[in-house]
């Protein structure tokens, strides 16, 4: 069992590094590098509205360090139009982008090696929870809970996106594993521990702080006030805790406005309930099966959810409260907050997976103990282990596969927009002396700016995503007298998603006839343009 888990990481960890450069860079992450560098948004929009036509290079510039932009930028960029998000991994990308480097593979190479960390960090947790409390005598349940992160489909695939998923899943484990060591030892020193596991994951991601609500109910309803040295110890930790956000909380007050246009999009639309439930059911089975195709993925995601549901109710049947309580708790608190306002008035905070990281992590804790449990009882027969044997074996094989196919293609699910830019950039690439005109918003362009050749021109009048909203018919497209296009091989405009107002007001437009030559990837913008052959009357 041991070589086969063995050969499952080393697996794992190829695929963290394999191809980093070959996925699209999309918005968030060319946001993400805009931010590690030191700049605004607001800034480059100031900039290009003073310039007529520019380089791609001279666009690229916003996203890499020039050597006057230190890390305290990059906190005053996130606290002024990002104020959601909290400091810590941009800080990290900062050192990094100065340091090792700031191009799309050594970006994804930070949160790449930060995901190796989760696996140290498994370890400890199902120590804690499975093995100190009595659950199991030997480490199998370690090493299954390893292998599952290491070739699961879901966290390789955030383990190559610059952002900072990755290392808010590392954090939330060393969290919990240190709230059930100090629970255990009850020393300073231990909840000690707990109080820095507490601060870094509270500074990697604003919804560490659900997970926080459920260590707090975990910890009232398992001692209550029976124990009060238990109690005194996790309440000065979380008081403590708390406090050293509130410069954060501060932050996110004074700049509610502009955290609330960036969170806009998670309330303004909403899905039936059955695309909903469609949608949580696939969250889950990605974990371990994600090839992207259908029939294939609807079916074995159902069989997924079974096993699910076994797993929990064998975990609530068979180990004591002190267990399953904290499992049971760090999936529903996580992740009812974000579903039943969605299921209720509607909206899409629940549609996007990386915001459940800690209720999937539930999900691989209660599948860990029931393939541990019946892969070491020796009270069943041979032919029921052989069974949860091959159950194993198929997990592992669905989840290499996935990994497989994931690691060739350029666009995931994960990439909630910018799925085109390959498409736009080849046709662009291929000319020889191209004129890109745009007035996309500033995180659009910069993400389809790492596709194109440095020496395509450009000429934008670019908008800031955070910066108070534009009227959706207003069309700001800087267009120059046809004269002076003759001196372009080719011209193109270029607009992410743009809306029928805005596409109105393209055809009121004199003097130009625009061709259509690429569509939207997304299913909600495939019926739309994203980039037109601009051709003078």
């Amino acid at each position: 069992m041991r070589f086969f888990l063995l050969i499952v990481l080393l697996l794992g960890i190829f695929f963290r590094f394999t191809h980093l450069d070959h996925k699209v860079y999309w918005y968030d992450e060319a946001i993400t590098s805009l931010r590690a560098s030191g700049y605004t948004e607001q800034e480059v929009v100031q900039d290009f509205s003073k310039k007529s036509v520019v380089s791609v290079t001279e666009l690229q510039r916003y996203q890499h360090p020039d050597g006057t932009r230190s890390v305290i930028d990059t906190v005053e960029s996130v606290a002024k139009e990002d104020p959601q998000h909290p400091p810590l991994y941009y800080g990290l990308g900062n050192f990094w982008f100065h340091s090792i480097g700031s191009s799309p593979a050594l970006a994804r190479l930070l949160p790449a090696l930060l995901s190796l960390l989760a696996f140290p960090s498994a370890y400890w947790l199902c120590q804690e929870i499975f093995v100190e409390t009595g659950v199991f005598a030997s480490r199998l349940p370690t090493y299954l809970m390893i292998g599952l992160i290491a070739i699961s489909p879901f966290h390789v695939l955030y383990a190559q996106e610059s952002r900072q998923y990755s290392l808010w899943f590392v954090t939330t484990l060393l969290s919990t594993a240190s709230l059930l060591r100090a629970i255990r030892l009850n020393t300073r020193i231990s909840w000690g521990i707990y109080l820095l596991t507490l601060v870094i994951n509270l500074y990697t991601f604003l919804m560490a702080g659900l997970v926080m609500v459920a260590h707090g109910l975990y910890v009232m309803l398992i001692y209550g006030f029976r124990h009060q040295k238990t109690l005194k110890g996790y309440f000065v930790a979380s008081v403590l805790g708390v406090i050293a956000f509130l410069p954060e909380v501060w932050i996110l007050i004074i700049n509610k406005s502009q955290a609330n246009e960036g969170l806009d999009w998670t309330y303004l639309y909403s899905l039936k309930n059955s695309e909903l439930s469609d949608i949580w059911i696939q969250h889950l089975g990605r974990l371990f099966f994600d090839v992207n195709q259908e029939p294939w993925d609807f079916y074995v995601h159902r069989v997924l959810l079974v096993l699910t549901v076994y797993a929990f109710y064998r975990l609530c049947r068979q180990t004591p409260m002190s267990v399953w309580l904290l499992i049971i708790l760090l999936t529903a608190v996580s992740t009812l907050p974000l579903m039943m306002p969605d299921w209720i008035s509607g909206g899409m905070r629940s549609t996007k997976a990386r915001y459940m990281i800690p209720g999937l992590l539930g999900v691989q804790l209660a599948i860990t103990y029931l393939l541990a449990r019946n892969l070491a009882s020796p009270a069943l027969k041979s032919w029921h282990n052989k069974v949860w044997r091959l159950v194993l074996v198929i997990l592992v094989s669905g989840s290499i596969l996935s990994c497989a196919v994931n690691a060739q293609a350029t666009v995931w699910y994960n990439k909630d927009h910018n799925g085109e830019n390959i498409a736009v950039a080849k046709i662009i690439n291929q000319t020889t002396h191209p004129l890109l005109i745009s007035d996309a918003t500033v995180g659009h362009l910069l993400s389809l700016s790492h596709s194109l050749n440095p020496t395509v021109q450009i000429l934008i009048q670019t908008r800031c995503a955070t910066c108070p909203i534009q009227p959706s018919g207003t069309f700001r497209v800087p267009m120059p007298a046809a004269e002076e296009l003759k001196r372009f091989s080719d011209v193109f405009l270029y607009r992410y998603n743009p809306s029928k107002d805005w596409l109105k007001e393209l055809a009121k437009q004199q003097n130009y006839k625009f061709e259509p030559v690429v569509f939207g990837f997304a299913k909600f913008s495939k019926d739309r343009p994203v980039l037109w052959r601009v051709i003078p009357i």
